[in-house]
């Protein structure tokens, strides 16, 4: 074997074990438990496409821009800007809303992230994570529990998270209260340098009403899709799909709540882009 392929050999031996940049994820849903580092700073544009629901056209483009920082090593907050479109035309008396086309600001949400371990030097990485947000007729607070293990020298990464998310929605002079959790588990591999690829699923129960407090499970929702992550110095991109999967549960009985296997209210394809940026 020659020096050149020898050389070869072991920078793709190098980069392919070397781990995920600072605090991007391979996973379009999922958080790993990395973090910037402390004096850290960067951008990241989100871009969310939702499509199809029963009864109705539906298509729903969500937008964030998040500022990141790294306060320490293991503590990292961020600042995000909401917004989003939409555009549906009821097919049926039994679609949710009536014929809508707009876009509109949706609020300013804080993130705050803790890694109590890191899983480069322990055997599991666990962080932290809470996010409130505030609307102009919305309110939301996230709670969640990530967990990060890797394998073969970090080129393979087993991810998982829990989430609680209650929501406060205002309708007319009134407050909707509604939560939900989540249960999510990717697996990602670094199948040549820089790139990685792997699949999301994700467990989804929404409650009618807060948990702990005379809540009323209304369906459940399961999610599968592909994902594929690129990195290159300072800047980072992923792109991954969700498709529901036909086997929701109706839990409360409520007519229209799940359809020929799929929940109402949850789109049947959901696209991500992630982009961020190192300044």
């Amino acid at each position: 074997m020659s020096r050149i392929s020898l050389a070869a050999l072991a920078a793709f031996a190098l980069f392919g074990a070397l781990p995920a940049f600072a605090d991007e994820s391979p996973f379009g849903d999922i958080y790993t438990t990395d973090t910037l580092p402390k004096g850290g700073r960067e951008v990241e544009q989100w871009l969310t496409y939702e499509h199809g629901r029963p009864f109705e056209t539906f298509n729903h483009l969500a937008g964030r821009t998040e500022i990141e920082y790294g306060i320490t090593s293991r503590l990292q907050a961020s600042l995000y800007l909401n917004y989003d479109w939409f555009e549906n035309s009821p097919h049926s008396d039994e679609a949710d809303t009536p014929h809508q086309n707009f876009a509109r600001f949706t609020g300013v949400s804080g993130e705050v992230i803790y890694r109590l371990v890191d899983p480069y030097t322990h055997p599991i990485g666990v962080a932290l994570y809470l996010e409130p947000l505030i609307g102009s007729d919305n309110r939301e607070v996230e709670f969640k529990v990530l967990l990060q293990k890797n394998f073969l020298d970090d080129r393979l990464v087993l991810a998982a998270n829990g989430v609680l998310e209650y929501e406060w929605t205002k309708d007319e002079e009134e407050w909707a209260h509604n939560t939900e959790v989540k249960a999510l588990l990717g697996l990602s591999y670094r199948f040549a340098p820089n790139w990685f690829a792997g699949a999301e699923f994700m467990y989804k129960r929404e409650f009618d009403g807060h948990v702990f407090d005379h809540a009323i499970a209304a369906a459940d929702s399961f999610f599968l899709g592909p994902t594929v992550h690129y990195t290159h110095d300072k800047w980072w991109v992923t792109l991954s799909s969700q498709f529901q999967l036909p086997a929701a549960g109706n839990l409360n009985g409520e007519e229209n709540q799940v359809v020929a296997g799929f929940a109402h209210e949850e789109p049947r394809l959901s696209l991500r882009l992630r982009f961020g940026y190192e300044f």
